[in-house]
């Protein structure tokens, strides 16, 4: 975060476009350096940026409080039951957030999870301490590496499964078969048709990101017939349009309010979506 936050200081006043780093914090902390200055930053890799002191912002992926925005629809899709789930929440401001949003969703959808508990860097204490309390459901919110500790701990044992990482190809290479039914949530749809140049490339789920960004950031340079400032952020506040990723619009603020992460489930070594939020 501080190395993003100086080179965010360092580029502002020398490029026309900036788009910030990968990562909720490494994103914040250059979000927290463009206040006071004209520049605009397209947020292609940080779901947990917060607005307040702040520069000015646009955030093209789905914010991390609607990750699991579907979880109790796709939890009684799987065969799972929403009403036996533990949180396991990320000691992180974007775990914190993802875990939030999980646990909204399930009380909109008329559920309270068993228990939250938190990561405390021994995954299998936490698993026991939520099959103690009788869980048939585990739904993880953190980090990578968070995440993928907490899976091998629940490689093997009869539980349903959602972690963060499972919306990526990552939870398979790294965890193997334990994954096939374990599901997750994914900025993108597994099935779109990506252009040529991502294809040609195989681009992962962070190019994608950063090149549905990239074409957005087009757009309203075109709009605006300029690369200056002021005229790019009116015109990205604006725009009303999809990308590869999925819709974009966002508040006076910057923040996206149109996209919102699917949920995809494991099935036969492939991602498949099973819940896609409505619109």
């Amino acid at each position: 975060p501080a190395r993003s936050a100086a080179a965010t200081a360092g580029l502002v006043r020398r490029v026309d476009l900036l788009f910030g780093p990968y990562g909720s914090g490494p994103a914040r902390a250059a979000a927290a350096a463009l206040v006071g200055r004209d520049a605009v930053m397209w947020n292609h890799g940080g779901a947990e940026v917060p607005r307040g002191e702040v520069g000015r912002v646009v955030d093209v992926l789905g914010p991390a409080r609607r990750y699991w925005r579907g979880l109790a629809e796709a939890l009684g899709g799987i065969g799972a039951d929403p009403d036996r789930v533990v949180l396991v929440r990320g000691a992180t401001p974007f775990g914190r957030a993802v875990s939030a949003g999980a646990e909204r969703s399930l009380a909109e959808a008329g559920h309270r999870p068993l228990a939250v508990l938190d990561i405390d860097g021994d995954p299998e204490a936490v698993v026991a301490r939520a099959e103690r309390v009788g869980a048939g459901v585990v739904v993880g919110s953190g980090r990578i590496e968070d995440d993928l500790a907490l899976g091998g701990a629940l490689a093997g044992r009869p539980l349903a499964v959602g972690l963060v990482v499972c919306g990526i190809d990552l939870a398979a290479e790294r965890l193997g078969d334990a994954v096939e039914g374990w599901i997750g949530p994914s900025q993108s749809d597994p099935d779109a048709v990506l252009p040529s140049y991502l294809r040609g490339i195989g681009a992962g789920y962070p190019g994608v990101q950063a090149a549905a960004a990239g074409e957005l950031a087009r757009r309203a340079v075109e709009t605006a017939d300029s690369t200056e400032p002021d005229a790019v952020w009116e015109a990205a506040r604006a725009m009303r349009l999809s990308t590869f990723l999925g819709p974009f619009r966002v508040d006076e603020r910057g923040r996206q309010v149109a996209h919102a992460p699917r949920i995809v489930r494991w099935i036969d070594g492939r991602r498949r979506s099973v819940w896609a939020p409505p619109g």
